[in-house]
């Protein structure tokens, strides 16, 4: 039996993984989900199915029109037995469960607390198994799905009967923890995606300074080194080595700058980031850190920081220097009322998380390189001058 959590940050595909598992070695092919809103085409069904029942729930209209549409054209059309059933939404159909029989001849179960969405398999809080059932099991899932009473799925069925409800927009003043981007404004054209593309080359370079970096922080956040020795080891390293991000502030105030809080701050994240499988473990400890150098005013809690955050966590933690502050300014987003620097740097983490993985602004496929982007977008409109 193998657990499956999510988040997850160190095995983000992890539950994904195990459905792509599903796909590619059923021989006979069993899916139910209580509601369904997303479902990827390009993940291919093995040549080797012959048979596959899907079924999903239609409570409160949260099945989303899109998302069966895409199972209909994921489906291959020939050689398989495909039956495809909505509930009707008077019925509570709640299941989460896949169940196949593999080439092998071994039976297998994913069942759990994944709806099939994105959230579902990203930064929902979830808990699902894997395990190896016997032939006995699989009869008794085979015959509980068969026998539910759906609708078959088709075009004209979901275009012209089914009924979804509205997405639901949270209104001003709504205490969440994830912000609102607008499509529009986020960057694009070719200019943009250059700079992500130089962005990315940068970002793979890191991996040549990575650890030394992490080694010499720590040892000053031990006191084994002096602040002046890690900015001497830091800058031999970071001055011009093509992976760096940004420009020359930091050289400026970089001297003087109380290295063994900010040491120690990026150490215990890194620390956390080993020990823990957990996002939200670790946007929270990156909050706090944060917090921590704010109550100390060092000034390293910025540029330098989030840097570093980014270099390590590219897929987590974005940049916060002036392009993205002028960026942030100008599409005046919304802080939440009440919230400390920490809590606003890691809701924007949160948001920016899903704007790259819903919007791909200008190619871009984490958040380092959509700093990229962002930097053009501030730099056409004039908000970079001085």
């Amino acid at each position: 039996m193998q657990i499956l959590l999510s988040p997850n940050v160190k095995q983000s595909t992890e539950l994904r993984d195990a459905y792509n598992q599903a796909l590619k070695e059923a021989e006979e092919l069993y899916i139910a989900s209580a509601y369904l809103t997303d479902w990827d085409v390009t993940h291919k069904l093995g040549s080797a199915c012959k048979r596959v029942t899907f079924v999903v729930g239609t409570n409160f209209g949260l099945t989303r029109k899109a998302a069966m549409l895409n199972v209909l054209r994921w489906m291959p059309k020939r050689g398989v037995s495909f039956s495809f059933g909505a509930v009707p939404h008077s019925v509570d159909f709640h299941p989460k469960v896949v169940a196949w029989k593999a080439r092998s001849g071994k039976y297998y179960c994913i069942i759990g607390s994944s709806n099939l969405s994105k959230a579902g398999f990203s930064i929902n809080y979830e808990a699902n198994v894997l395990l190896q059932i016997g032939s006995h099991e699989f009869d008794q899932l085979r015959k509980w799905l068969t026998s539910v009473v759906a609708t078959s799925v088709s075009e004209d069925w979901i275009n012209n009967h089914y009924k979804e409800a509205p997405v639901f927009r949270r209104g001003k003043g709504t205490d969440i923890s994830v912000l609102r981007i607008k499509p529009s404004d986020l960057p694009h054209g070719a200019d943009s995606e250059d700079r992500v593309r130089e962005k990315r080359q940068r970002q793979a370079a890191f991996g040549q300074i990575g650890e030394k970096i992490r080694v010499a922080a720590r040892r000053c956040s031990q006191k084994k080194i002096s602040r002046d020795e890690f900015w001497r080891v830091f800058w031999e390293l970071w001055a011009d080595h093509k992976s760096r991000l940004q420009g020359k502030g930091l050289e400026m105030r970089g001297k003087s700058a109380k290295w063994e809080e900010s040491c120690g701050a990026l150490s215990r994240i890194l620390d956390e980031w080993r020990s823990s499988s957990s996002i939200p473990q670790l946007d929270q400890i990156v909050s706090e850190e944060i917090d921590h150098l704010a109550k100390l005013k060092n000034p390293t809690r910025g540029a330098w920081l989030s840097e570093m955050l980014c270099h390590y966590f590219p897929e987590q933690y974005p940049m916060m220097n002036k392009p993205v502050k002028k960026w942030l300014s100008a599409i005046k987003l919304r802080w939440r009322r009440g919230t400390t620097e920490g809590q606003r740097y890691t809701e924007l983490a949160r948001t920016l998380r899903i704007v790259v993985r819903d919007h791909h602004p200008a190619g871009a496929r984490n958040l380092a390189e959509l700093d990229g982007g962002i930097f053009v977008w501030a730099r056409d409109r004039g908000l970079l001058k001085h």
